[in-house]
């Protein structure tokens, strides 16, 4: 399944575009309300200003045009002399105007507002007409187009300047709210990232609404996988000691039966019996351990490791096998024993460690073979010599019940699951390999396991 886009990259595109647009529709809406408002402005100055002009006296015999008293600056509000003209008319005749009021037409039926031109255009204009009330005398004022425009675009980027210029803090903030909101999330994707494959703890509660009911659902599934865990290791537990009980019946049966006069043949049936019941004892043994070994997450109590107490325990737990394979278990000590791996453990777990890995190694190996256990500062290792085991063979050993093919010797494939389970607990790394060592013209293959502390 193709993964999506993170929600809170979602959210920041999301406001990143409808922000920006949203300023740009107020942006729109702001122009047409200044725009409305200006032209207002304006054309209620243009009246005013036609109403004086209309008002001014004015010679009307002089065959020149007669200068009108100039209206100062401040009393023009939008109006600019170099934005606006007028013109005055005498019975349809022009008798005064400036330089701009010259150019404009003369309209001797119309009274009010009209557009010369387009708003877009620079030569544009807006004109005013007004008449005398005894219809002889006519003034027209009229004002550029083009510079009211260039009015509201000053009026509405004094207004949106600030406002650009903070967009992009504004839109900093947003990533930044965004991504402090989303954090919640991010730290139970976290927890949960560093969380023990085993672990079954509910998680905290203390957490925004919105994702109390994610907790709340995976705490629930903690409890059925716990639940469903637990039924089985109980059933493992209950058949593996139900199990034991007629299995030492049997092996004291067989005992008996040994020890009465019977031929060869009978014999062989009888030691192949025994050595069937002693498979499945120790599956059973096995299955116990991992019954108890599964559940754990941590250790519950620890110390410190005397490597040698332990692999004399092991040692001696399978020397009676040893004896039987003819094999010899040489331990060497390559530094001083109270420095050997130094780590905080369980003594009856390690000691099921080792003591599982010396009773693969003898059980593997051709008889009369030398176990080797060697002991250092930083790593414990346990060579046998071994058949050659195919690369894609090795890395599956670790699985539970596989065994490789073509294997004689008896087992259930659970000793090195075991062996590994108990070294995650102790943050040890368990490593495989097979070590091909040429003497003369002679090459011998070993099988060795190595344990050493993980890489913090």
């Amino acid at each position: 399944m193709k993964p999506t886009t993170a929600i809170s990259r979602r959210l920041i595109i999301y406001l990143g575009i409808t922000l920006p647009l949203l300023w740009i529709l107020t942006a729109i809406i702001s122009a047409v309300a200044v725009m409305h408002e200006i032209n207002e402005a304006g054309d209620t100055q243009m009246s005013q200003l036609a109403q004086r002009l209309l008002h001014t006296p004015i010679n009307l015999n002089s065959s020149q045009y007669s200068a009108l008293p100039s209206i100062p600056k401040p009393q023009r509000g939008l109006i600019d002399a170099k934005e606006s003209g007028y013109a005055i008319w005498y019975k349809g005749k022009l008798i005064n105007a400036d330089e701009t009021g010259q150019s404009i037409p003369y309209q001797p039926d119309y009274q009010g507002f009209i557009n010369q031109g387009y708003w877009w255009q620079s030569h544009a204009w807006r004109i005013f007409y007004l008449n005398s009330p005894q219809q002889q005398l006519k003034v027209a004022v009229s004002f550029s187009m083009h510079e009211r425009l260039q009015t509201v675009l000053r009026a509405v980027w004094s207004q949106l300047a600030v406002s650009i210029l903070a967009l992009p803090l504004l839109l900093w903030l947003i990533a930044w709210s965004v991504r402090r909101g989303t954090q919640p999330l991010q730290t139970l994707a976290q927890t949960l990232y560093h969380r023990e494959p085993h672990s079954i703890t509910p998680l905290s509660n203390i957490a925004p609404t919105e994702i109390l009911p994610i907790i709340n659902a995976l705490n629930d599934l903690f409890q059925r996988i716990e639940q469903s865990r637990a039924r089985e290791l109980r059933f493992t537990a209950d058949a593996a000691h139900e199990l034991r009980s007629p299995l030492a019946a049997l092996k004291v049966q067989t005992e008996v039966l040994a020890l009465t006069s019977l031929n060869d043949a009978q014999q062989q049936r009888v030691r192949s019996i025994e050595h069937s019941i002693d498979r499945t004892t120790r599956l059973v043994d096995q299955l116990l351990t991992l019954s108890r070994l599964d559940p754990l997450t941590e250790l519950p109590h620890t110390e410190a490791v005397n490597w040698t107490d332990i692999t004399n325990d092991a040692i001696e737990s399978v020397c009676l096998l040893a004896r039987e394979r003819h094999c010899r278990i040489l331990r060497q000590f390559n530094t001083d024993a109270a420095t050997v791996l130094p780590i905080c453990g369980d003594h009856t777990l390690l000691t099921i460690l080792i003591r599982n890995l010396l009773d693969n190694a003898i059980r593997y190996s051709p008889e009369h073979s030398i176990i080797n256990l060697t002991l250092n500062t930083n790593s414990i290792s346990i060579t046998n010599p071994c058949n050659d085991i195919a690369s894609e063979n090795l890395k599956r050993l670790r699985e539970r019940f596989f065994r490789p093919a073509g294997q004689e010797s008896s087992g259930s494939g659970l000793g090195l699951s075991i062996v590994d389970g108990i070294a995650q607990l102790h943050w040890l790394q368990m490593e495989l390999d097979i070590v091909k060592i040429k003497k003369y013209k002679n090459e011998t293959i070993n099988f060795q396991v190595k344990l050493q502390q993980k890489a913090s």
